[in-house]
């Protein structure tokens, strides 16, 4: 969602659902929405089959029990500073630049991902 500019159209769709985060409150059988999510595309299933096949590839090469958990966690982190540092350029360069070294092997997806923004500028979006 971070590397499509898809994340704050995510964010902004689950703040509207009650009982996600953790929160107290509970999530009723019916739910009305304001701001839907982006809709799918190939492209974007394409994204995903690259991604899961590069997470294996990095699960069979690294013998560290939990590494995959632990990738995800570190991620997870750095994303959650990155968009509560939306002030602060130059922390949001220091935690794009530390999501990008996390995700180096990722090549599958990285390749994947030119081709879809190639993709969006060719359409002019």
């Amino acid at each position: 969602m971070y590397e499509m500019n898809f994340l704050d159209d995510w964010n902004a769709f689950w703040d509207q659902i009650p009982g996600q985060d953790y929160r107290e409150d509970y999530t009723p059988e019916l739910v009305s929405v304001t701001q839907p999510l982006p809709q799918a595309d190939p492209a974007i299933a394409r994204l995903g089959e690259a991604l899961a096949a590069d997470l294996q590839e990095i699960e069979r090469s690294n013998i560290a029990i939990g590494f995959i958990l632990t990738l995800r966690e570190k991620l997870d982190k750095y994303m959650d500073q990155l968009l509560h540092s939306r002030l602060d350029y130059k922390k949001q360069l220091r935690l794009q630049r530390k999501i990008k070294s996390l995700t180096i092997g990722f090549s599958r997806f990285h390749r994947e991902l030119n081709q879809y923004r190639e993709t969006l500028a060719d359409q002019g979006t």
